[in-house]
């Protein structure tokens, strides 16, 4: 059996179960993604992705969260899923530079809601466990590749999430191993995922997760109107043109997406973001510099200079150069790729949320005064420091130099939500609560989520969630 159908096989047999600790760690990973989908609700680019899907209409299977609107499944996906990117606050697997759930969640939640209006029921226990093999299958995928995104230009996010969440279909969907095989099959056909809007500063940063979606919840759909994209005898993953071979130049490790499978979850290595709404490369230096400036008691005009270290190539070249559109991002997405702006604005505000990297706010000539004290210090060739470099999180080291001479030192290692620094349900309650009044400041439905989410193993049927589920407009 090849890799695709052990993988195939696995994800959709009745028999796997994942242990009660997945489930929870899945139960937060829901919670987690409505919130990152609440703040994006009316986030610049997801918000005109989500008129757009509402304007060509179509049967109504799934809602559109940031219309309130039914719309064909595939495209509420779309939608939902672009939403819970834009703010960049869903989950990560940092070593595998993959985010997670943001493309498997929301297709999860579209494929439930119409099962669900075809008369199935979707109990909450299998609609997590469906979330955990597709989540945990996009993991061992974004683990293999050995050649870097720098070298490529190629995002497992986009990519190994349009598995993902084609598997999480199959599974909702009830598909046989052959139709599960087809929609892998489809989903390699439609993967996208390039680097080049994360230099642009484009909205296609966040609607590449929208787009993996709605491709993996169509490919999986497509494969159940007996479509056809696959054969066993050539592995999708790793035939000829199979997708490590031309998306990754055939660099990656094949051993590691099946050792183990069932019973070692990568997925419990991934982390949940605190409320900074950027690139995780940037997180520990936020932290550090955090730290650094905690006792300055808000006078930064002691600040002379900001020395970030950093010792990631990926790092580097994600969110540090070019230096120059860096310095002056001239969109949302811009100002969140960067790491001079992102430091600069943890130095100003001693706090970091969404509402400093709305478009009306990047002028701020406090933070671009700021921005301009910040000095990159980029350490890449030593190889006294590779233990550092490769992988996240990037051990953060910021000096604050002051005028009067005095330099403070932060560090960080880890931020809140890494697995070595786990936030338990409480903390993401409290990381949508915040989401929620941030996007949606009159709606007074956000405990009534937490309170849903926390129950959500002993729900008979997802429909009691998706009733509370905030709808644009609130």
């Amino acid at each position: 059996m090849g890799t695709t159908d052990a993988l195939t096989a696995w994800a959709r047999d009745p028999a796997t179960t994942p242990p009660p600790h997945v489930l929870e760690r899945m139960r937060l990973a829901l919670l987690d993604t409505l919130a990152a989908q609440v703040a994006g609700l009316s986030a610049d680019g997801a918000r005109q992705v989500a008129d757009l899907v509402t304007h060509w209409g179509g049967r109504r299977e799934a809602t559109v969260h940031a219309t309130g609107e039914r719309v064909p499944l595939h495209h509420a996906a779309l939608a939902n899923a672009t939403c819970a990117r834009a703010w960049d606050l869903d989950d990560v697997l940092e070593h595998a530079f993959s985010h997670v759930s943001g493309s498997v969640v929301p297709a999860a939640l579209a494929v439930t809601e119409a099962v669900e209006a075809s008369g199935r029921t979707v109990s909450g226990r299998t609609f997590l466990t469906a979330v955990a093999v597709g989540e945990e299958a996009l993991c061992r995928l974004a683990l293999a590749p050995r050649e870097s995104f720098s070298v490529t230009g190629a995002s497992r996010s986009y990519e190994c999430g349009t598995f993902g969440a084609a598997l999480t279909a199959a599974r909702l969907m009830g598909l046989s191993e052959d139709r599960a095989r087809h929609a892998m099959g489809l989903a390699l056909s439609m993967l996208c995922g390039k680097q080049q809007g994360f230099l642009a500063g484009a909205h296609t940063v966040s609607l590449g997760q929208g787009l993996s979606a709605q491709a993996g919840v169509l490919a999986a759909v497509m494969a159940e109107r007996g479509i056809t994209g696959a054969t066993p005898d050539i592995d999708v993953l790793e035939g000829r043109f199979g997708y490590y071979f031309t998306n990754h130049r055939g660099q990656y490790d094949p051993d590691g997406i099946l050792t183990g499978l069932g019973t070692d979850w990568r997925v419990l290595d991934s982390s949940i973001k605190p409320l900074y709404p950027c690139c995780k490369f940037t997180h520990t230096s936020i932290s550090a510099t955090l730290d650094a400036v905690r006792d300055l008691d808000g006078d930064t005009g002691r600040i002379a200079a900001i020395e970030v270290a950093v010792t990631d190539r990926e790092a580097y070249d994600l969110a540090c150069a070019p230096e120059s559109a860096k310095r002056r991002p001239a969109t949302q997405a811009a100002a969140q790729f960067s790491m001079p702006y992102a430091v600069a604005v943890a130095a100003v505000h001693g706090t970091v949320g969404p509402e400093h990297f709305v478009p009306a706010v990047l002028d701020d000539p406090r933070v671009l005064a700021m921005v301009d004290r910040v000095v990159i210090r980029a350490d890449l060739d030593d190889a006294s420091r590779a233990a550092d470099r490769g992988a996240l999180p990037m051990p953060a080291h910021v000096t604050v130099k002051l005028r009067g001479g005095e330099a403070i030192t932060g560090r960080a290692t880890v931020v809140k939500g890494h697995p070595q620094a786990p936030m338990d349900f409480a903390d993401v309650s409290e990381k949508f609560r915040r989401c929620a009044a941030f996007a949606l400041p009159n709606w007074d439905g956000a405990d009534k989520v937490v309170e849903t989410v926390a129950g959500v193993l002993d729900l008979a049927s997802m429909d009691e969630l998706m009733g509370v589920l905030p709808h644009r407009p609130v």
